[in-house]
């Protein structure tokens, strides 16, 4: 991901300056004994992470340790895993056997909708209590299964932990700004969800839905508010960021907007670090999988947390790849309720060997690259890269006759551009850009398919709250191969 680099000097040292002052948040301490009687594993793995953060060795240890004790517990307690695990040599008369990691079969979201029960643990060890949960369906049919409450405190450290590397400590102001309809039905609403926000001194405000007086009340309540972080769902920002840069607003600038909810692109962090004059943090997890990984302030990659998780690039051969984009699979170390071993999330990204230059002990994510999904096909049946289609999307979105832009992939293989103009633009007017993208994408897709133009009123969040820059409708086959039509 590209930044500004004389934003990013002028920032950063600022940010480290905070981190290293001397703490007067008396709301610190008073948290942390609230979490000791309530929810004393979220302070246990804090000190994990703490006492591994600098130490590649003790890291690795900890890492294989939990790795060790799912498998077992899998082996031990479901009957999915109990079958797969014995067949593929992992876990042998209960002896795990690590070498034999990468040849357990991966976790498809098919696989939990097939295998339901046989997935659930029979039993969970003492402290541990299990409790329901959803994917958020960007993918089109939810997926549901089972977490615990430990696997949920792991999370909660976890983002307690990265949040602090980009200069938010535990009880300093935050405001979190979300557009999901799940996360905003069932967690951000309501008492419990209040008394929560209170607890940790967050504020929170919604971007489901963005006319301009909602977008207004957010940069009000920011500058009122002054939070230290800002937490916040890729496209609700972007929107924000955008409408603070074309009409000159000024807003208070936070030490880092960490954002989440999908793929944040290179002109999304340059709009988003242009309007607040912060660095803007890219950080990943699913509701499946927790808090996966974060950028620190260096922004040398994202930090994964492999105390809680092992991740996986998976090259076509499906083994493991380095410093190449890749298809990411999951395995949560610390949920026991429905164990998750070399889950394909759906996502891709490309694991570095590089250090970051922070010091800590923590492999990285040198990026994420989008969504399967968002890879589509041109009519050989090679793959394009997710990034091209952004980079017409840039171009577009920096002309002030455009407002919205999506391409969709149909089933046929052509290609649709919709389009929403700005008031009062025409047809007309967008007829250059027309061109220039119909020569771009023949360069890719081939002469021979189709681009096709629609202009909309409006283009709608999926179900899932994300705006779908790019949507694919041509079906593919369990190898990845276009699925022909008659």
């Amino acid at each position: 991901m590209s930044h500004n680099p004389q934003l990013l000097d002028a920032t950063v040292a600022l940010r480290l300056e905070r981190i290293a002052a001397p703490d007067r948040n008396w709301r610190k301490p008073m948290i942390r004994a609230a979490l000791g009687l309530a929810n004393p594993e979220v302070l246990r793995e804090l000190e994990v992470i703490q006492s591994v953060e600098r130490s590649a060795a003790k890291l690795q240890g900890v890492h294989e340790t939990r790795l060790e004790r799912l498998l077992h517990h899998a082996w031990s307690q479901t009957d999915y895993y109990r079958e797969i695990l014995e067949a593929c040599g992992a876990v042998r008369s209960g002896q795990v056997n690590l070498d034999r990691f990468e040849d357990i079969p991966f976790l498809t979201k098919d696989i939990i909708r097939s295998q339901g029960e046989r997935l659930v643990a029979r039993s969970l060890p003492a402290g541990r209590k299990a409790y329901k949960n959803q994917s958020g369906g960007s993918t089109g049919q939810p997926v549901r299964f089972w977490q615990d409450n430990v696997y949920w405190g792991t999370t909660i450290a976890t983002r307690t932990y990265h949040f602090s590397t980009v200069g938010k400590e535990m009880g300093q102001r935050e405001m979190k700004i979300w557009g999901s309809e799940v996360d905003l039905l069932k967690g951000s609403i309501g008492w419990k969800a209040k008394l929560e926000n209170f607890f940790y001194n967050r504020k929170f405000e919604q971007c489901w839905h963005l006319p301009e007086e909602r977008i207004l009340a957010i940069i009000r309540h920011i500058n009122e508010w002054q939070p230290q972080m800002l937490w916040c769902y890729r496209d609700g920002i972007d929107a924000v960021a955008r409408y603070i840069n074309e009409h000159g607003i000024p807003v208070h600038s936070p030490a880092s907007i960490v954002l989440g909810g999908a793929t944040v692109y290179p002109f999304m962090a340059q709009a988003i670090e242009r309007a607040f004059k912060s660095p803007a943090i890219s950080a990943y997890g699913s509701r499946e999988v927790g808090a996966v990984a974060c950028q620190c302030l260096h922004r040398g990659g994202l930090h994964i947390a492999t105390q809680a998780h092992r991740v996986e690039t998976i090259g076509p051969d499906g083994r493991p790849l380095m410093e190449a984009d890749a298809e990411l699979a999951i395995t949560p170390l610390m949920n026991y309720a429905m164990p998750f071993i070399r889950y394909r999330i759906g996502d891709r990204g490309r694991m570095s060997r590089k250090d970051c230059a922070c010091g800590r002990a923590f492999p990285t994510l040198d990026a994420l690259t989008g969504r399967l999904v968002e890879v589509l096909h041109n009519s050989k049946g090679e793959q394009i890269d997710p990034l091209f289609f952004m980079w017409i999307m840039d171009e577009m979105l920096n002309d002030p006759i455009v407002k919205k832009g999506q391409f969709v992939q149909e089933e046929d293989g052509a290609i649709t551009l919709n389009l929403v103009l700005e008031p009062g633009a025409s047809m007309l007017q967008a007829q250059p850009h027309m061109d220039k993208v119909r020569q771009a994408l023949m360069l890719v897709m081939g002469p021979e398919g189709p681009v096709r133009f629609a202009f909309l009123e409006d283009i709608p969040l999926s179900a899932s709250g994300k705006f779908p820059y790019i949507v694919r409708r041509q079906s593919l086959d369990a190898t990845g191969d276009i699925i022909q039509r008659n």
